[in-house]
């Protein structure tokens, strides 16, 4: 039986001490986001989703975000835990006009990247960017 009177011990606390490691390469190699992995998740995301797509202007804005964020949870899925990632995703009507899709950032591009993918039908195009930004 326990003693009533035993005293009180609070638990351990953990301390936490940072690491100093300041890119991914310090992690392993499998932690540098490769353009490459994400160009493949991107094509194949876009080919599954959108084959035999028609435009609906309605629908249009609601299924670019369910598409992003099922980019982003597959992409999140390749081990990119120490990366913000950032997926926009442009869906619009094609009717024979001219598009361009640009952007610019500033970053390290030592360790920051990014991805692209283009799918386009009779109706409509989708464009994809993903933006991997290494945070310490």
């Amino acid at each position: 039986m326990e003693d009533a009177a035993a005293p009180y011990t609070a638990p351990k606390q953990i301390t936490y001490e940072n690491t100093y490691i300041t890119e991914p390469e310090g992690y392993g190699e499998q932690y540098v986001f490769k353009r490459h992995k994400v160009q493949s998740v991107l094509k194949q995301a876009l080919h599954d989703r959108m084959e035999g797509q028609q435009y609906d202007p309605v629908k249009a804005a609601q299924y670019a975000k369910q598409l992003a964020d099922d980019l982003r949870e597959k992409i999140k899925a390749l081990g990119y835990d120490r990366h913000k990632l950032v997926v926009q995703v442009t869906l619009g009507q094609k009717k024979g006009q001219a598009m361009r899709v640009v952007s610019r950032c500033l970053w390290d591009t030592h360790s920051d990247s990014s991805a692209s993918e283009l799918y386009e039908n009779e109706t409509l195009y989708c464009v994809c960017q993903v933006y991997g930004l290494y945070y310490e």
